[in-house]
């Protein structure tokens, strides 16, 4: 099997954790993806090959994307994350002083959304 069609392979499995979120199966990726990178360097130009690799162009910047989208949903989920936190934590309130002071405690203490 040529190393452009174990690439086309790797990165469809790639392809399929990021769109689940299997960020286990991403983490196992890392090494072969890695080795088989290195073998194509170190592999000397094959005219068919060259040919395989650069229809595999376009599932690459499509990685790429997924890879971007990944990230910024993880980052808005830690940030929503730590908003539920810190609302938790009680909420501040200020006086006429200008000083913060923490509210009072609520009756219900569990968060509700209301349309």
């Amino acid at each position: 099997m040529s190393a452009a069609t174990r690439l086309a392979r790797l990165l469809a499995q790639e392809r399929d954790a990021l769109l689940t979120g299997d960020v286990t199966a991403l983490g196992a990726l890392i090494a072969p993806k890695q080795a088989l990178l290195e073998e194509l360097s170190a592999e000397s130009p094959d005219p068919v090959e060259a040919r395989a690799l650069a229809a595999l162009d376009g599932a690459l910047a499509r990685q790429a994307r997924l890879f971007k989208a990944a990230r910024a949903g993880l980052r808005e989920g830690r940030e929503r994350a730590e908003a539920l936190r810190a609302a938790a934590g009680g909420f501040v309130t200020y006086g006429q002083d200008g000083r913060s002071r923490p509210a009072p405690p609520a009756a219900n203490p569990a968060l509700s959304r209301k349309a």
